[in-house]
């Protein structure tokens, strides 16, 4: 947490931040700095963008979803971080427990090749999600102000490995093994790490036909330190004028269309069949879920969504408001505002409010310069 405590400090800056570290090369000075994927919007989901935005919305994805629980004392920090470490210490282990290197390809790495689909969010999410956020994060800390050639980059590596070994610890919450989810994580978090290093990489995702974005939830803790409305998603939209659109993440997964509502294409509305997760209420009890049951196939994880319509209005690129309807196997509906400056405030407002027929009910406000707020849970 001393870390998380210090991407706290370094996003508030407001002054430009001096971390020149030594130039292995004098022609370094000449770097290119083309923003991709952070242009430093004032509003919307950008307006809450940083380092400690990210490190809730990713290392904490997991809490109060697929039966684990939402109070983030009540996580096993302590056998979390073992299993990791153990993990990724001893891959030969974790490979012969899980049938042998080649099962352990099919099980994380082929596409189609194991019942367990963890290949999809392996290279949705930790591939090209997380490596995308590696890449915005590091346009993050120079628009922000950090010097040289490696600090930026440094920051936003560590960043996004902090987040991803937060996500790996809270995992251990999860009923279904996850010693080879943890080593699989680490190499294709570093493969897309270092892959949107590469402009030439990026710029496949950020063109005039290609868009890529990181759309986080809003998240917010209760009085019982219970975490929700938080959330990891990645929005692909290509085309020219209707374009196809392409969601995954937590809890939003799901495909669409997205068209323009001017004629310079700077704002849309997206529709998607897609999913959302309920919210648990404050009598859910996740003990069931502490033991472990073994391997785990994609029916396991997909009955654990339900099954919505989204709809997504953004300005260019950065996300105004959304709203999620779920109506099997129960209905619920889920809006977020994202933050706007309004009624002559000088910081921006935003909302966010759930409805539903079987999980948690809420409502409630969030700010621009709060990552995570204060709320409740029904």
């Amino acid at each position: 947490m001393v870390f998380a405590t210090y991407l706290v400090s370094l996003s508030c800056y407001a002054q430009p931040i001096d971390l020149n570290l030594p130039d292995l090369q004098p022609a370094a000075q000449n770097i290119q700095q083309t923003s991709y994927f952070y242009h430093g919007q004032e509003y919307g989901s950008e307006s809450q963008f940083g380092p400690l935005n990210v490190f809730i919305n990713v290392g904490y994805v997991v809490p109060g979803r697929l039966r684990t629980t939402a109070n983030l004392a009540d996580i096993r920090y302590k056998k979390g971080w073992h299993n990791v470490l153990d993990s990724l210490s001893h891959q030969q282990d974790v490979f012969d427990e899980s049938g042998g290197f080649k099962e352990s390809l099919k099980k994380e790495f082929i596409p189609f090749a194991h019942p367990s689909g963890a290949w999809l969010p392996n290279y949705g999410l930790h591939f090209l999600g997380e490596g995308m956020l590696s890449r915005k994060l590091e346009e993050y800390f120079r628009y922000n102000g950090v010097q040289g050639e490696y600090a930026p980059k440094l920051l936003a590596v560590s960043t996004v490995v902090a987040a991803q070994l937060m996500n790996e610890v809270v995992e251990y919450e999860l009923p279904w093994e996850q010693r080879l989810d943890s080593v699989a994580d680490f190499y294709f978090n570093m493969a897309g790490i270092i892959a949107f290093s590469y402009d030439g990489f990026a710029e496949y995702f950020s063109n005039e036909n290609v868009e890529y974005y990181y759309w986080p939830g809003q998240p917010v803790i209760d009085e019982q330190g219970a975490l929700f409305n938080q959330g990891e998603n990645y929005f692909l939209r290509f085309g020219e004028g209707w374009k196809y659109a392409f969601m995954m993440g937590m809890p939003a997964n799901g495909l669409g269309v997205s068209y323009p509502l001017d004629n310079m294409e700077y704002e849309h509305i997206s529709i998607m069949l897609g999913s959302d997760v309920l919210i648990p209420k404050r009598s859910f009890d996740a003990s069931e879920g502490a033991q472990r049951v073994g391997e785990f196939v994609a029916a396991d994880i997909a009955k654990e969504y339900t099954a919505a319509i989204n709809l997504y209005w953004d300005r260019k690129g950065s996300l105004l408001a959304s709203s999620s309807l779920s109506f099997s196997p129960s209905w619920q509906l889920s809006l977020n505002v994202y933050p706007e400056k309004r009624w002559g405030l000088e910081f921006a407002t935003g909302a966010y409010s759930v409805i539903s027929e079987k999980g948690a009910n809420t409502i409630g406000i969030t700010f621009d310069f709060m990552p995570l707020v204060p709320g409740f849970r029904h």
